[in-house]
């Protein structure tokens, strides 16, 4: 079937499922692509968009501004299937105005507010942007549950589809390359609630255990200055590297021994799927996102409470472990995460507009 799909994403730079949208639109060829962009690009950033041969419109930094091109896009699209990958209700309201009839939601997140005022005032935005019409989805079920507990959804469902993140891309592997170093990395935005001043300290309290490991930071965002500034502080600029953003993202855990991600809240957790897909366990914080993804493997979790530097330190003494139990997490992953569970998904939600309920 051919139809034309509209994304709409707050930025084009790499977050979770951004980077995997040029895989899943190669996987849908029989479809018509078109994205929109709330923001523009940042001159120097990555824009995962960049080598698709695809009609990118571009908002502006005032949401005013950007709301009313989202507007005119959307009036000049409104025979296509919109998909938004949480970008608020205020957005969806706009698509709604522009008479778009046929919209996909992606919930891929759990704080949808910071404050009561903004609690109250978004979702009284919700009950007015929410057609019966509509579709959504999200991205585990725990982002879906504290969605719906939110803003008490009555006119739609949200199907549960998981990132496509086990694909051609990556390789499992446990053949480590330096058995003199013990390499610990971290992969991921540089961003609030990722816990990464606490990741620090704990680097240095294992580096003063076992002065031969070294410690990778991969990724680009807003604290990225900050952190470096507090490594200088505590004196780890000798043991830990911040390398920015890689393509090659199954090299760089393949040439590790240990992924440690100790994010507060997440809605799901692509990087700790991709690193046990890449032969290489994964010491996470234990909690509920990551929790659903570990679900038959809790050896990989830690408590995120005052114990987690003492859980880590044994977990790290017991690493093998670990890798004992890594080739059966990752065929399990495999196919749970399979970027041919995502593409099914899709396509049952996208389908489901040629009739009047989405079955399931």
């Amino acid at each position: 079937m051919n139809r034309k799909i509209c994304l709409v994403h707050y930025s084009s730079a790499p977050g979770g499922i951004e980077v995997l949208m040029p895989e899943i639109i190669r996987m849908l060829p029989d479809t018509e692509f078109s994205v929109f962009v709330l923001r523009p690009t940042v001159s120097g950033d990555v824009n995962v968009y960049e080598n698709l041969n695809l009609s990118i419109t571009y908002g502006s930094v005032n949401n005013f501004v950007a709301a009313y091109r989202l507007l005119r896009y959307g009036i000049k699209n409104r025979e296509a299937i919109f998909h938004g990958f949480n970008t608020g209700p205020f957005f969806l309201l706009i698509i709604r105005l522009a008479g778009v009839r046929k919209a996909v939601y992606s919930v891929r997140g759990t704080l949808h507010y910071s404050n009561f005022f903004q609690k109250i005032l978004r979702k009284f935005v919700w009950n007015i942007a929410v057609s019966g019409e509509y579709r959504f989805i999200a991205n585990s079920g725990y982002s879906r549950d504290v969605f719906l507990k939110y803003i008490h959804a009555n006119k739609t469902g949200i199907e549960v589809i998981y990132n496509p993140v086990s694909s051609n891309r990556i390789k499992f592997s446990q053949a480590k390359k330096n058995s003199q170093l013990l390499r610990i990395i971290y992969v991921g935005r540089l961003a609030e609630g990722k816990n990464l001043f606490r990741w620090l300290d704990i680097a240095a309290l294992i580096h003063k255990t076992r002065n031969n490991t070294r410690f990778l930071i991969y990724g680009e965002g807003p604290l990225r200055d900050q952190l470096i500034g507090y490594s200088n502080e505590i004196g780890a600029t000798d043991y830990v590297t911040f390398k920015g953003y890689v393509s090659n993202i199954a090299e760089t855990y393949q040439q590790a021994d240990l992924m440690m991600f100790l994010s507060k809240h997440e809605s799901f957790g692509n990087v700790v799927v991709e690193s046990i897909l890449c032969g290489t366990p994964v010491i996470a914080a234990d909690i509920p996102s990551v929790r659903e993804i570990f679900r038959n493997y809790p050896q990989f979790l830690i408590p995120s409470d005052a114990s987690m530097e003492l859980k880590i330190l044994e977990r790290i003494n017991n690493l093998e472990e670990l890798n004992t139990i890594l080739p059966a997490a990752a065929e399990e992953f495999k196919n749970r995460f399979s970027i041919e569970q995502h593409i099914n998904g899709l396509k049952k939600v996208y389908d489901s507009f040629g009739s009047k309920v989405l079955e399931g």
